[in-house]
C-alpha cells in the first residue's frame, strides 16, 4: 500500500485540489449520509455485486438523488464496498446529478472488469474527468476484475478555473481471505490509497476498502493518524475478527485527533452462487460504527437519547479509550451532523468538538421506490428492548415501571439495572455513560447494552439475560409480601424502579416517596462475596468520610472510616438467592434508616462500635 496525495494526482492533470467542507479545520459543522444496504450478493469468478441488480439499482438511484438534493446536499456521502451499481452512478452523472462544489462522495462500487474504465471515460466524455492508478502489486494471472472505490467531487482547472467533475477511482490493495480464495483468484489488487487534505488548515481524509487495513502498518499510522478522518468501507461477514479490528487498537493508541467511520452492509447478508440456485446466509452482524476520541463529545442523556431514537447507539470502547457510536443493524440510510476532527486557529471558547449527532434516518419504501423518513413508529429503528420486556412480563404489568423509566431515556435503564446487579460505585461518577459497565465494549467489541438487543454474541446475550433476570426477580417480590428488613421497611407498601441524577445511587422509590437501593447478588456460594458487596455499597452510598477535627493515627483513620460507612449508608438492601428462595444479607455494620436525621456519627472512642461491627455475617432480620 502506498498513500498518495490527491493534490499531486490532480496537479499532474491540470486540476486544483478541491476545497471540501468536511475537511476544513474550522468550527463549522458538516453532514454525512451513510448508506447501509441490505445484502443479497452474487460472487462469481468474474465479478462481485448484487444478486438482484434491478432492485439494487432502484435503491442506488434513490440514494444518489437524495444526496443530490439542491441546497440540502450532505457534505460527505459514504457507501460500503461493492454496494453501488456502476449504471446507477453513470446515469446519475448523465442526468446532471452529483455533488456540489465543496461536497464529496466516497462510493464502494460493484466490481469493475479489467480494462473497462476506458469505456466509462468514453461514455461520460466531457461530463467528468475519470482518473485512476492502473498499477498493481502482483502480476496478472487469473484475475478478472478490480474492487473500486470512487470519489466523486468538483474542482477547478488550474488554468481557466473552470469547474470540473472528477471521478477518482481507488482500487482495493489487499485481497480478503475466504475458504474459496475468491478475491485472491478473481481480484487484481491496486497499489495507491489516496489522501485528501493538507494539515494544519485541512483535515486528512483516507478511505480503506475492507482488508486494506492489513496494509495499514505502524509506519503509515505514525505518519497519517494526526488530524485524520478515516473511512473503512466493508462487505465483511466478521467485522469484529481479530485481524480486522487490530488496526483500530493501533490507530487510537497514538491518542491523536483521529476519527474513524466503519461502514458495513446491514446484517443478515445472503450470498447467491454463480448459477443462482443456492443461497448461503452469512448470519453476520452489521458492525458499522463511528469512533472518536474527543473529550468534548456530547454525552448528555438528551444527546444519547436523540441519537438512540435514530438508531445510533452510544458505547465506550474502553480498550482503545474511544467513544464508539454503533449503527442499527438493519438496512438504512443515516444522516448525521458532526463537528470537525480538529480545529485549527480557532479560539478555545468557540472550539467544542462534540461529535456526531443523528439528524434523520431513512428506510426503503418499496411502493414509492425511494428512501424515505419513517412514516410510522414501526419504521423507526427498533432497539429490541420493549420486545425483551414484553417477553419477560408474563403478568402484563409487573415491569411497567421499567417501561416508564425507558421512556425517560435508555441510559436511565442501564443505570438502574447496573445498581440492581451491584455494578455501581465506588467512584462518584460511575453513572456517566462511559463508566457504566453495560455501556462498555470489551476487547472483542461485544455490545452488552440492555437497551440494545441486536448483538447475538453469546457474551452479549448472557449479559442481557442476567440483567433482565435480576430485575424481574426483584420486581416479583412486590407481589409476594416479602418481609423487607428495617433499613428499607418503606418498601413493604410497594415500590417502583427509578433513576434520578440527583440521587444517582438509588434505583427504587417506595410508595411514600422514600428512595432506596436494592441490589440482587444472585446465587452466591461464599458469604464473603456478599460481605465485599456490602462494603462496596456502603462506600458508594456514604461517600468519603469527612475530614477529622484533629490529627489521627492510621488506626484511628481506619476506625473513623469504618464508623462513617456503618452509620451513613442508609436505606439499602442486598438480596441473594438460595434453594429456598430470596433472602437479604446483613453484615451487622449498619443502622436503620429510621435513625434521627440529626444524630451525630459514632465517636471513634465509643466502645459500642466494635460490638456493632462484630455481629455475625449473614444475619437475616
Amino acid at each position: 500500500m502506498e498513500i498518495v496525495s490527491v493534490e499531486k494526482i490532480l496537479k499532474a492533470v491540470g486540476l486544483d485540489s478541491p476545497q471540501l467542507n468536511a475537511l476544513r479545520a474550522d468550527d463549522t459543522l458538516y453532514t454525512v449520509l451513510a448508506h447501509q444496504p441490505p445484502g443479497r450478493i452474487r460472487i462469481t469468478a468474474e465479478s462481485i455485486g448484487h444478486a438482484d441488480p434491478a432492485e439494487a439499482k432502484r435503491r442506488a438511484d434513490s440514494l444518489l438523488r437524495l444526496a443530490s438534493s439542491p441546497g440540502d446536499q450532505p457534505d460527505l456521502l459514504v457507501s460500503p464496498e461493492y454496494s453501488i451499481p456502476w449504471d446507477a452512478l453513470l446515469e446519475a452523472i448523465e442526468h446532471g446529478l452529483g455533488p456540489e462544489s465543496g461536497k464529496i462522495w466516497a462510493l464502494g462500487c460493484e466490481s469493475l472488469p479489467l480494462g473497462s474504465l476506458d469505456l466509462i471515460r468514453q461514455r461520460l466524455g466531457e461530463r467528468a474527468v475519470v482518473l485512476d492508478d492502473d498499477a498493481s502489486s502482483v502480476a496478472r494471472t487469473t484475475q478478472r476484475y478490480r474492487n473500486p472505490l470512487v470519489y466523486v467531487f468538483r474542482t477547478k482547472a488550474s488554468g481557466d478555473q473552470s469547474e470540473r467533475l472528477v471521478l477518482l477511482v481507488q482500487y482495493k490493495t489487499v485481497v480478503s481471505g475466504d475458504v474459496g480464495n475468491t478475491e485472491a483468484a478473481g481480484m487484481l489488487p491496486g497499489v495507491s490509497v489516496y489522501a485528501f487534505g493538507n494539515p494544519p488548515g485541512e483535515i486528512r481524509l483516507i478511505t480503506l476498502i475492507c482488508s486494506d487495513v492489513f496494509g495499514l502498518n505502524q509506519a503509515l499510522i505514525d505518519q497519517y493518524y494526526e488530524g485524520l478522518l478515516l473511512l473503512h468501507i466493508q462487505l465483511n461477514n466478521s467485522p469484529r475478527h481479530l485481524l480486522y479490528k487490530k488496526y483500530r487498537q493501533e490507530l487510537f493508541a497514538a491518542a491523536g485527533r483521529t476519527e474513524l467511520l466503519c461502514l458495513n452492509w446491514a446484517d443478515k447478508v445472503v450470498s447467491i452462487d454463480e448459477a443462482g440456485a443456492h443461497e448461503h446466509p452469512w448470519n453476520n452482524i452489521c458492525g458499522s460504527a463511528w469512533y472518536l476520541l474527543s473529550t468534548e463529545t456530547n454525552l448528555s442523556d438528551e444527546s444519547i437519547r436523540d441519537n438512540h431514537h435514530h438508531g445510533i447507539y452510544y458505547t465506550r470502547h474502553e480498550p482503545i479509550r474511544a467513544h464508539a457510536l454503533q449503527f442499527h443493524y438493519r438496512p438504512r440510510v443515516f444522516l448525521l451532523q458532526a463537528t470537525k476532527v480538529f480545529h485549527h486557529a480557532i479560539p478555545k471558547p468557540r472550539s467544542t468538538r462534540s461529535g456526531p449527532r443523528a439528524l434523520k434516518t431513512f428506510v426503503w419504501a418499496e411502493e414509492l421506490g425511494n428512501w424515505v423518513e419513517p412514516r410510522t413508529p414501526g419504521e423507526l429503528p427498533d432497539d429490541g428492548f420493549c420486545e425483551q420486556i414484553d417477553g419477560l412480563d408474563g403478568n402484563g404489568g409487573a415491569l411497567d415501571d421499567i417501561r416508564d423509566l425507558y421512556r425517560t431515556g435508555p441510559i436511565a435503564v442501564e443505570r438502574a439495572m447496573a445498581i440492581t446487579a451491584g455494578k455501581f460505585g465506588i467512584k462518584a461518577d460511575w453513572y456517566l455513560p462511559p463508566r457504566i459497565d453495560s455501556m462498555q465494549l470489551c476487547e472483542q467489541e461485544v455490545v452488552r447494552r440492555v437497551t440494545i438487543t441486536q448483538d447475538p454474541a453469546p457474551e452479549a446475550s448472557e449479559f442481557r439475560r442476567n440483567r433482565f433476570a435480576t430485575v424481574r426477580t426483584v420486581a416479583e417480590l412486590r407481589g409476594t409480601g416479602y418481609a423487607w428488613p428495617a433499613p428499607v421497611e418503606a418498601l413493604r407498601q410497594g415500590f417502583k424502579f427509578c433513576w434520578n441524577l440527583n440521587f444517582p445511587n438509588r434505583n427504587v422509590e417506595a410508595g411514600d416517596g422514600t428512595l432506596a437501593t436494592l441490589v440482587h447478588a444472585g446465587l452466591v456460594g461464599d458469604p464473603r462475596e456478599l460481605d465485599l458487596l456490602d462494603r462496596q455499597v456502603r462506600k458508594t452510598l456514604a461517600g468519603p468520610p469527612r475530614e477529622p477535627a484533629r490529627v489521627l493515627s492510621q488506626e484511628q483513620h481506619e476506625l473513623l472510616a469504618q464508623q462513617h460507612y456503618a452509620t451513613n449508608a442508609e436505606r439499602f438492601c442486598i438480596l441473594y438467592a438460595t434453594a429456598t428462595g430470596t433472602r437479604h444479607f446483613s453484615s451487622g455494620r449498619g443502622t436503620s434508616f429510621t435513625r434521627p436525621a440529626r444524630q451525630t456519627e459514632v465517636d471513634i472512642g465509643d466502645p459500642s462500635f466494635p460490638r456493632l461491627a462484630a455481629t455475625p455475617l449473614g444475619a437475616q432480620e
